[in-house]
């Protein structure tokens, strides 16, 4: 009977680590490969300061900002950005701030949803975006293929409440 317990309870375990919370509050299953393949690129870049988000995504804060203006999910931000794979082909940049025509921090891809409420106006963050926080299975034809790993450069220029 102990044995089936703690079979039991070390599946139910391995469960909970390997799940996130999605933005409706459930869970959503964490491919354990996407986080092996963001540790080997972090180890291969000597980058030993990003950090592990409870929702599987990697970070590291360049610079905090103003520490006074944080984005809310309703804030539509103005960020200047640069987006790449594990490969390092950039596969999104701006060169000047863009708020994409107007949207809201809740309808942007839920990796920046999570890492830009890490930051203030004036502060500059690099997101190692697992695909199920980026573009999942399907990706962006032509440009991030499916189950592609994210890296975004972020700097919070603005927000408009």
């Amino acid at each position: 009977m102990k044995i089936v317990v703690r079979l039991f309870s070390t599946c139910l375990l391995f469960t909970l680590i390997a799940c996130a919370k999605n933005k409706d509050g459930g869970f959503q299953m964490m491919d354990p490969a996407s986080d092996i393949s963001i540790q080997a690129y972090l180890r291969q870049q000597n980058d030993t300061t990003a950090i592990k988000d409870i929702s599987g995504i990697y970070y590291t804060i360049i610079k905090p900002g103003d520490g006074v203006h944080f984005c809310k999910p309703t804030s539509v931000p103005s960020i200047v950005y640069s987006s790449k794979l594990l490969n390092g082909r950039t596969v999104f940049s701006s060169f000047v701030p863009t708020d994409f025509d107007h949207r809201e921090l809740k309808n942007h891809i839920p990796g920046w949803q999570i890492g830009l409420l890490k930051i203030s106006v004036g502060g500059k963050i690099r997101l190692y975006i697992p695909p199920e926080y980026a573009y999942g299975n399907v990706g962006v034809t032509g440009v991030i293929p499916p189950n592609a790993i994210l890296i975004s450069e972020i700097e919070l220029v603005s927000i408009v409440e």
